[in-house]
């Protein structure tokens, strides 16, 4: 009875990617671009050779000296008039190309994606409920007021009625409660991976014509961010059935409240129109969002010309940059994500917390940076330095120490032989590890460091690359690994519940170290439950204490993003984002 149940529970498990590959733009759908525009007086200078040609054909021979002077005359006001400028800045405006490396998925924001492609399209298209600051304090969206019970356990959310889907109809309270109901119920009845799943227990209702009421059965810190989610429309999925709503055409061609709706999309390519309902309109007439397999075909577009801006998390792979001049580049460091080797506590060689201490001392983190060609900032907390909640004191460093290192290994008996230069068990069987990660450009270039840095002191690093459906179904879903590269990327709350607790160290949870200390897990739940900060500081003080004294992970960066620009486009100031798709917080000003 069990296994049938299992079967039917995995059957349900619907694989998002061959889903969304065979999503269909329906007739209504509108795929061509904007109308075809009369020439101006700019077109026809452009055409200059030959329209000249044509006159020259047409008019008597009399007549040429007379007919090149009145053009040369009226060419050379026109070029040095201010009108002349206008003209050109207004056109040069109405088109911006950005091209970027992944892949796309889904654009329905009520599903989980992890592709940045994704996250782009969605913040161009969508408005979230409720936004969060830096700081983690809640910013209004398309709701304007909200208030929460002493206890932490009741919210009420307020929308302002200002605003608009892109087909002209009102945002109404119906549609919020709609994208909360629709994406609870696709993840309790169906087991999708949807915005609803951090808020099944939470009771939902509408309280008023534009007042929402969510209630918790317990408080949580972290609940403001769990509903800073982009709200869909309600009228779009009229008469379609639940199950069908992640085939819909929906996920290529969305319809939002934000300044810009697709109007067309390709597997490679996506081109969004600036909304006629969206105040104030974007300065910017047409977003073009090019998609690229690799870092060389991205180079190679940028190269010929194509690209107004690009972004990447990898200053190596866009390092070609520095031959050109006329761009400008923005580089933020994103403490939202971490990239680590998880160490697999489950196995014997590496439940021993001794030596996760010695590979940790015998990785130097900063020589891996600069071999690697690393943009980032080492990292030894699970918590950014830069979050509230970190503790400077209660942090335990472990800086490249080559003679500690050893000193543990030979305790743990572990020797170097002086022949072969490399950790030996008295048997004669070499140390030696396996890392698994994703292959990808990045992740080979750091694994290869990795490799080398580890050889020089005596250990063996053999490599295991990767695709990504490998990585997580053979090891993610399977905790069928010896070391594990990851690159997690948090809440903008220092909330480590997910990360770190016991109850989370299965698939599809991302405990993947499998780590488990009853202490850490009762200062999780406290602090995920405390409305009081100076509570949860203290308990995240003592998390780090013993998650650094623990070692369940080799903590390596924080990565930089960088974005480049033309000099002629102008943006907002973009130091202060978390998250690489908050770049197009203010696109609506962008300007050039």
């Amino acid at each position: 009875m069990q296994n049938s149940k299992e079967g039917e529970k995995n059957s349900l498990r619907k694989s998002m990617k061959e889903a969304f590959e065979i999503v269909k733009p329906s007739k209504n759908v509108i795929k061509v671009g904007p109308k075809r525009k009369k020439k101006s007086i700019r077109d026809w200078l452009w055409e200059y050779p030959s329209n000249v040609d044509n006159l020259f054909k047409n008019t008597a021979p009399l007549s040429f000296i007379l007919i090149f002077s009145i053009v040369g005359i009226a060419l050379f006001l026109f070029l040095t008039s201010s009108t002349f400028a206008n003209v050109l800045s207004k056109d040069r405006n109405e088109v911006f190309v950005e091209g970027s490396v992944g892949a796309i998925s889904t654009f329905n924001p009520i599903f989980t994606s992890q592709s940045s492609v994704d996250a782009d399209i969605r913040a161009l298209v969508f408005e979230k409920l409720i936004n969060i600051s830096k700081d983690g304090t809640p910013v209004a969206g398309i709701a304007k007021e909200w208030k929460s019970s002493a206890d932490g356990k009741s919210y009420e959310i307020t929308i302002s009625p200002d605003h608009k889907w892109q087909d002209g109809k009102p945002l109404t309270i119906e549609d919020v409660l709609f994208t909360f109901d629709i994406s609870k119920e696709l993840t309790s009845k169906h087991n999708y991976d949807t915005i609803g799943s951090p808020l099944q227990d939470v009771k939902i209702e509408k309280v008023a014509e534009d007042k929402i009421r969510f209630t918790l059965s317990e408080s949580n810190a972290t609940f403001f961010e769990a509903i800073s989610v982009y709200i869909i429309p309600k009228h779009r999925f009229e008469g379609i059935r639940t199950t069908d709503i992640p085939f819909n055409s929906f996920a290529k061609y969305p319809l939002g409240s934000g300044p810009y709706e697709v109007y067309r999309s390709e597997p490679n390519v996506v081109y969004l129109k600036s909304s006629d309902y969206y105040s104030p309109k974007p300065n910017i007439e047409t977003f073009i969002y090019r998609v690229y397999s690799t870092n060389t075909a991205l180079e190679s577009a940028f190269r010929n010309g194509i690209l107004d801006a690009m972004g990447t998390v990898d200053q190596f792979s866009v390092s070609y940059v520095d031959e050109y001049s006329g761009y400008k580049e923005y580089s933020v460091t994103l403490d939202s994500r971490l990239r680590m080797i998880f160490f697999n506590t489950r196995k014997e060689k590496l439940e021993t917390k001794e030596f996760r201490i010695a590979l940790n001392h015998l990785i130097d983190k900063n020589r891996l940076i600069e071999k690697a060609n690393i943009s980032g900032d080492v990292s030894y907390s699970p918590i950014s330095s830069s979050s509230w909640a970190y503790s400077e004191s209660n942090t335990i460093k472990y800086e490249y120490n080559q003679a500690r290192a050893t000193e543990i290994l030979n305790n743990l008996g572990y020797v170097k032989n002086s022949s072969s230069g490399y950790f030996e068990t008295e048997d004669k069987k070499i140390l030696s590890l396996t890392l698994s990660y994703y292959d990808n450009e990045l992740n080979e270039r750091i694994a290869s460091v990795l490799k080398g840095l580890l050889k020089e002191e005596g250990v063996v690093l053999n490599l295991e690359p990767l695709t990504y459906t490998q990585l997580t179904q053979e090891i993610v879903a399977t905790r069928d690994f010896e070391l594990l590269m990851y690159e997690i990327e948090t809440t903008i709350d220092p909330d480590q519940y997910n990360l770190w607790h016991s109850l989370k160290s299965n698939y599809p949870d991302l405990n993947l170290s499998g780590y488990s200390y009853e202490r850490v897990d009762i200062l999780l739940e406290e602090a995920r439950k405390s409305v009081k900060k100076d509570k949860r500081v203290s308990n995240y003080a003592l998390f780090q204490k013993y998650i650094t004294q623990d070692v369940p992970v080799i903590l390596l960066y924080h990565p930089k993003y960088i974005y480049v620009i033309r000099e002629d486009v102008n943006i907002q100031d973009i130091g202060n984002i978390v998250f690489p798709y908050q770049r197009f917080d203010k696109v609506y000003q962008w300007d050039r």
